[in-house]
């Protein structure tokens, strides 16, 4: 089994309503990642069919690329990463703690990592409200309410800080609850 196959796989079960919840919010806002993913790859090669082939490139699609899909393909895909657990991890000492050490320190890394994107989500929420007040627009290619592109960043950070949330409860009850081997 590759490196890849051992880590896909969510590091506990989801149990209650919120981690249900959170895994069908996650799954969706990954597949509109990739969907959008696949909207970037038909629009480059479109522009590049049309620049190269007929000479009439498209207009807007260096554009929609960089203020639509490309923060779309990163934030819609952070929580859905972790509820697989596919987060970069640096392990050698980690690895050989008890196991429930191991969810201890997962647990406060977790929370201290909500917080942060929770922070994150914050600020970007009122850089996207300043924005729609004074009525910014985007330059370049096209021209659209900078608030359709501001906004996508805190959703995701408000997704990713949802699931480390979700994550963590897990983590807790993985350190402190009574083991469920024994009896």
């Amino acid at each position: 089994m590759s490196e890849f196959e051992d880590n896909s796989a969510p590091e506990f079960e989801a149990t209650g309503p919120v981690s249900r919840i959170m895994q069908k919010v996650d799954t969706a806002a990954n597949m509109v990642s990739r969907l959008a993913l696949v909207l970037m790859l038909i629009a480059v090669l479109t522009q590049v069919f049309t620049r190269y082939v007929l000479n009439d490139p498209v207009q807007g699609v260096i554009g929609i690329t960089e203020l639509y899909l490309m923060p779309i393909i990163v934030f819609g895909s952070m929580s859905y990463l972790e509820m697989q657990g596919g987060h970069v991890r640096v392990g050698i000492f980690f690895e050989a703690l008890p196991e429930r050490v191991q969810h201890g320190i997962s647990l406060v890394l977790r929370i201290i990592a909500a917080g942060f994107f929770a922070l994150v989500a914050y600020t970007a929420s009122a850089e996207a409200l300043n924005a729609y007040s004074r009525g910014y627009f985007t330059s370049g290619d096209i021209e659209a309410p900078l608030v359709t592109t501001l906004i996508i960043a805190p959703i995701g950070c408000v997704l990713l800080a949802l699931r480390l949330l979700v994550n963590a409860a897990g983590d807790w009850r993985a350190a402190f609850a009574p083991d469920q081997t024994t009896g």
